[in-house]
């Protein structure tokens, strides 16, 4: 590996699901996402731990093929996992994400990888009343 090369990140990864119930009552679906097609892989770079609602995504969008960073509902994913990225793109991004931080990449963890891997299956439960 060339020292110009970001280090490999461990990363969480997800897949977005087929089919993603909308609108009035979740009673609508469509196929993926606005952004991103059924079965993309994103990358789970960030979470709002205190809202249990959303999570922050990299991956490649639907239409342009290029890689974003956004904001997504976590009921949206499936087959979370935690794997090493490999890809110098998306460790790039990641760390530019981060940079915008003040703590800059200390944040971006494997124990905080594990701490999201751990909290964001539990989002995907079904209540239960």
């Amino acid at each position: 590996m060339s020292h110009l090369e970001p280090a490999p990140l461990w990363t969480l990864v997800a897949n977005i699901k087929r089919e993603i119930s909308y609108g009035e009552g979740k009673r609508q679906t469509r196929i993926g996402t606005k952004q991103f097609s059924a079965g993309t892989k994103v990358y789970i770079i960030d979470w709002f731990a205190g809202m249990t609602e959303d999570i922050t995504v990299i991956g490649l969008t639907r239409d342009t093929k290029r890689l974003i960073t956004i904001v997504i509902r976590a009921e949206w994913i499936e087959n979370l996992r935690i794997k090493l990225c490999y890809n110098p793109k998306i460790c790039s991004k990641i760390k530019a994400y981060y940079d915008k931080e003040e703590g800059g990449m200390q944040r971006f963890t494997e124990q905080f990888i594990n701490e999201m891997f751990i909290g964001i299956p539990q989002w995907n439960r079904p209540e239960s009343n």
